[in-house]
C-alpha cells in the first residue's frame, strides 16, 4: 500500500535523527519524527502530502484491484 505523508517524512529524516540520537530504537525514532512533523510548517506539510499522493496514484496505476484488508 502506498505511504502517507508522515511516513514519507519519517523516511525522510530518518538518517538525520539517527545521527542526532545515535542509539534509538525504530519505535523511538518515529516518537522524535512525530514531533519534528508537528512542529513542521504547512508547506513543508504540503509537499510531503503532494508526495503521497502522488505516490498513490502510481500505486492505483500498477495494483488498479488492489484493496486495503488490514489483519484483525
Amino acid at each position: 500500500r502506498p505511504p502517507n505523508s508522515f511516513i514519507l517524512y519519517r523516511k525522510y529524516q530518518q538518517s538525520k535523527i539517527k545521527k542526532q540520537y545515535k542509539n534509538l530504537t525504530n519505535s523511538n525514532i518515529s516518537k522524535v519524527a512525530s514531533k519534528m512533523w508537528q512542529n513542521e510548517s504547512e508547506e513543508v506539510k504540503f509537499q510531503f502530502e503532494k508526495l503521497a499522493d502522488q505516490m498513490k496514484v502510481e500505486h492505483q496505476k500498477n495494483y488498479p484491484d488492489y484493496e486495503y484488508r488490514p489483519k484483525k
